[in-house]
């Protein structure tokens, strides 16, 4: 009894000794495991990567390195640069649109030329841009020139070729490159753009590149180029001088007549109190106001963010192709205004910045090298400005989100009714 007893008792104990090392050994695997998938895990997402970014503010070095300006201004006057450019873009045109910027064989100074980044199959797009804020007729007064920039398909496509040679054909305002148009060349696309401005629209005084799927206010950019530093806020400022304006003459006609009723007097020529009236509104409006010719105008919606660093972004960047922790300040590349000296400026320093993949960070890192400081204004919408009826898009200057060609022209013509485009 006893022998059974113990039997029983020490049977099932040694069996879990035995069992032990066994039940350790799964136990850590187990826990192995879940840590190699944690640090995985955190690893795909940039964790560790955050961990050895290098500081911008105080390491930031992009090539080329050295007196950049100076090579630039070599450049620009027909010099020999002491340093040979390292980039050039220079891919052939198919379609370079040499015509658009002359009359009479003469080169003319538009006052505003639109560059739209177009994909190559957006025909509907880019009808409905030419019939709404691209249309180059808008002001009678006002130059303006419209082309788009498009690229080549990966795999050649004569159906998609010929069409896009009839379209030519018929509107005469396609600057196509021979390069590939993908996402990922999109630098390249904005920097044909560039280049086609500098060689064959010189003498433009600003220049607004825009994707296809923007709308765009030509009108509000034609105000907001008079003075960027205070828009809107200038022309809310107007808009109430001009309503004292009109009571102070609207008194002064009550006047007048009133005194004419009471006397007569020698008859006074009215010529220069029209005179003064016009000129008091030509001051109220800031239609004298004019930025100096040289200035350095980079204006758009305005970031300073961060690397991606997780894998699963499309935007991803590893730490060899971008070792620092902040993006330089950059404007978003849907939309963002240009002048001429800021444009030539930024287009020749780009021959001595090595290329970047995302076309709104390059253009920051070359606005850096060619110290040109980012304008930020809030009317460029990079997201899509709700419309809430034409007044709410008074101020607007560029809102994304406009992929419906309908639906582009159907809220510009609402919006150019009320006198905002």
């Amino acid at each position: 009894m006893l022998v059974c007893l113990q039997h029983f008792t020490t049977s099932p104990l040694k069996k879990t000794v035995r069992m032990l090392p066994r039940i350790c050994i799964k136990f850590k695997l187990k826990y192995v495991a879940s840590a190699v998938l944690a640090l995985l895990t955190l690893e795909y997402f940039g964790a560790f990567t955050h961990m050895f970014e290098a500081d911008f503010e105080q390491t930031f070095s992009y090539p080329l390195e050295g007196d950049i300006l100076s090579y630039v201004y070599q450049l620009r006057h027909g010099q020999r640069p002491a340093v040979e450019p390292i980039n050039g873009y220079n891919y052939s045109y198919i379609t370079d649109c040499q015509h658009k910027c002359r009359e009479d064989d003469r080169m003319i100074a538009p006052r505003l030329v639109l560059i739209v980044k177009s994909a190559m199959e957006h025909f509907d797009r880019r009808v409905a841009i030419r019939k709404s804020w691209g249309w180059e007729k808008r002001f009678s007064d006002v130059k303006i020139r419209t082309v788009f920039v498009l690229g080549r398909p990966a795999v050649p496509n004569r159906r998609l070729q010929s069409l896009i040679d009839l379209e030519y054909a018929n509107y005469r305002d396609i600057v196509q490159g021979d390069f590939v148009d993908a996402y990922f060349n999109n630098t390249i696309k904005t920097m044909m753009g560039f280049r086609w401005a500098v060689s064959y629209c010189p003498r433009a005084k600003f220049y607004m590149f825009a994707d296809d799927d923007f709308y765009v206010s030509s009108k509000n950019l034609l105000k907001y180029v008079r003075n960027p530093v205070n828009y809107p806020e200038y022309l809310e400022e107007t808009d109430e001088a001009l309503r004292k304006l009109a009571r102070r003459l609207s008194q002064t006609t009550v006047n007048n007549s009133s005194s004419s009723d009471k006397s007569v007097e020698e008859p006074v020529s009215s010529t220069n109190g029209t005179n003064q009236h016009r000129r008091k509104k030509r001051q109220i409006l800031n239609m004298d106001m004019e930025l100096p010719s040289d200035v350095k105008l980079f204006s758009g919606f305005v970031f300073r963010s961060a690397p991606h660093r997780h894998r699963s972004s499309k935007w991803y960047v590893s730490l060899d192709e971008y070792p620092w922790h902040m993006w330089p300040t950059y404007v978003t590349a849907g939309a963002f205004l240009v002048s001429h000296e800021a444009l030539f400026e930024m287009y020749y320093v780009s021959m001595y910045t090595k290329h970047f993949r995302f076309d709104d960070i390059y253009l920051g890192i070359v606005a850096l090298k060619a110290g040109i400081e980012p304008l930020h204004s809030e009317e460029f919408y990079f997201h899509k400005a709700p419309f809430l009826g034409p007044q709410s898009y008074k101020y607007v200057l560029a809102t994304h989100g406009y992929d419906s060609p309908e639906e582009l022209v159907k809220i510009w013509n609402e919006v150019r009714a009320a006198g905002y485009a």
